[in-house]
């Protein structure tokens, strides 16, 4: 596995504050109810959504992963205390929270199991 170009990591913390954004202004847009579906796929989107948060801020921020991860946790949080009070078609949601911080979790171990292939000779690969 071959590391990133530097180019790319430089780029890499803008990258993250404008996914940063894009998603504080997505969570916060009122949405029209939603009739039907599967009832847990918000919880997946939450999941989603954060673990690519996390696993852009680890690659932006790499010396500090651990920052970046209590960092989402509490913007996880943040975001939906803010739903509940800006908006109208929102509520606050512990499931949707912890949805969040499971995405986050995610991405932990996603970056663990990376580092440790990258690491790993490449004989042992196979």
């Amino acid at each position: 596995m071959k590391p990133l170009p530097q180019k790319t990591l430089h780029v890499m913390p803008l990258v993250f504050w404008a996914l940063f954004a894009i998603v504080t202004v997505l969570m916060l847009i009122e949405l029209a109810p939603k009739q039907g579906g599967w009832p847990y796929w918000d919880k997946v989107q939450h999941a989603l959504v954060f673990a690519a948060l996390a696993s852009v801020g680890y690659l932006a921020f790499p010396q500090k992963k651990r920052w970046v991860s209590v960092g989402l946790v509490c913007y996880g949080a943040l975001i939906e205390w803010l739903q509940s009070v800006l908006t109208m078609t929102r509520m606050a949601s512990v499931s949707d929270w912890l949805a969040d911080v499971a995405g986050i979790l995610l991405a932990i171990q996603i970056s663990l199991a990376l580092a440790y292939y990258a690491r790993k000779p490449k004989s042992n690969l196979q």
